[in-house]
């Protein structure tokens, strides 16, 4: 794509230029977050706690004197892993359940499409994550299986 075909497509559809945009902005500083972030994000500061906004803290610092810019900046980093990693295992259990609903069809198809389907449409998928987090327990990946569970249905 040539730049100038970039440029009339960002002035047909600026909403969708800001959204590239700020995904770019995103993406880079979940990749350069140690060249970025100004502080060391579990630096423990005591006399600094709760520290307002400053030019030295742009956020202001946390109840351990952490700045919270530099947190901010290396938690893109795990929202991203976690955003690319559940709309990939989402994607892989839909196009598999769906191939295979496609592929025997006859009983399976409907037992997939009515039984199963609708079993995941009646909740919310939220509430699926929060059930199997509560039964699995913390941590990032029973967070990607948990949203993962719930994302499948829309693939």
């Amino acid at each position: 794509m040539t730049l100038q075909r970039l440029r009339d497509a960002a002035r047909r559809n600026p909403l969708a230029a800001l959204g590239i945009f700020l995904t770019a902005v995103f993406t880079t500083f979940a990749v350069f977050a140690p060249l970025i972030a100004p502080f060391d994000p579990s630096f423990i500061d005591l006399p600094a706690r709760l520290g307002r906004p400053t030019w030295i803290h742009w956020f202001g610092t946390d109840e351990l004197g952490r700045d919270i810019l530099s947190r901010v900046i290396f938690g893109a980093r795990i929202s991203m892993f976690v955003g690319v990693s559940v709309v990939a295992a989402s994607l892989a259990i839909g196009v598999a359940v769906g191939s295979i609903a496609g592929y025997w069809g006859g009983r399976i198809d409907r037992l997939i499409n009515v039984v199963v389907m609708n079993a995941f449409l009646s909740f919310p998928g939220i509430l699926l994550a929060i059930a199997f987090v509560a039964f699995a327990g913390p941590g990032i990946l029973n967070l990607v299986v948990a949203l993962s569970i719930g994302g499948w249905v829309g693939y």
